[in-house]
C-alpha cells in the first residue's frame, strides 16, 4: 500500500509541477483608455498667455486637467473659479473675465465658459450671463442665454448677445432694458 501511495504522490507531484507553476504572472486589469486620462491635473493653477512674447492673458483656476494630447478632441478644462486678466501689449491690465467653469477647446480656440460668467473692460462696460462663448480666432463673444450689460450706470437685458472680445460693440437680442435719458429710445 505505500508504494501505491508513493507512486500516487509522485503523479500528483508531477501534474502539479506541469500545471500549477508557471513563471507568467497575469493580473486582470480594468482597461483604462489612454483618452480618459489628463496628461496633467492641477490644483491652483496661474498660466500665462504671451504672443510674440508679450503677455495677453493670464489666467488663474481652482483647478486644470489637460487633454491637450488627444487627436479627436484636445482640451484643457478649467474649474473652481476661474478668472482671466487681460493685459493690453504694455502689460496694462484691460479687463477680466471670471466664470466658475471654462473649456478651451484647443483646436477651434473656443472657451466655453459657464456658471456666473463675469466680462468686464476698464472703464469700459460689464456683462453678465450664465454660458458664454469666447471664440479667440474671431475675437468675439456670443452667447443664447440670457445677458446683462452694465454701461455708462445702464443696465440692459436680453436674451443673446454677440460682442466684440473688447465689449465695444455688440448686439443683444429680445432686448428689455432701462433708459433714463429720451434720446437713447431713438
Amino acid at each position: 500500500m505505500k508504494q501505491y501511495e508513493l507512486r500516487s504522490s509522485i503523479f500528483f507531484l508531477i501534474c502539479f509541477l506541469f500545471n500549477g507553476w508557471s513563471n507568467e504572472v497575469s493580473f486582470k486589469t480594468k482597461n483604462i483608455e489612454s483618452n480618459s486620462l489628463p496628461i496633467i491635473e492641477q490644483e491652483g493653477v496661474k498660466i500665462s498667455y504671451s504672443d510674440s512674447g508679450i503677455v495677453k492673458l493670464v489666467i488663474h483656476a481652482g483647478q486644470l486637467k489637460d487633454y491637450s494630447d488627444l487627436k479627436d478632441f484636445p482640451r484643457q478644462e478649467f474649474s473652481k473659479n476661474l478668472r482671466v486678466q487681460i493685459l493690453t501689449e504694455n502689460g496694462e491690465k484691460s479687463g477680466f473675465l471670471e466664470a466658475v467653469n471654462a473649456l478651451n477647446d484647443i483646436k477651434k480656440e473656443l472657451w466655453t465658459l459657464t456658471g456666473k460668467v463675469v466680462v468686464s473692460k476698464k472703464g469700459g462696460n460689464t456683462l453678465h450671463t450664465e454660458k458664454l462663448f469666447w471664440d479667440r480666432d474671431k475675437k468675439i463673444f456670443y452667447t443664447d442665454s440670457r445677458v446683462k450689460i452694465i454701461q455708462d450706470g445702464e443696465e440692459i437685458v436680453g436674451m443673446g448677445l454677440s460682442s466684440e472680445e473688447d465689449l465695444s460693440e455688440y448686439t443683444i437680442f429680445e432686448v428689455k432694458g432701462h433708459f433714463s435719458r429720451k434720446k437713447d429710445l431713438k
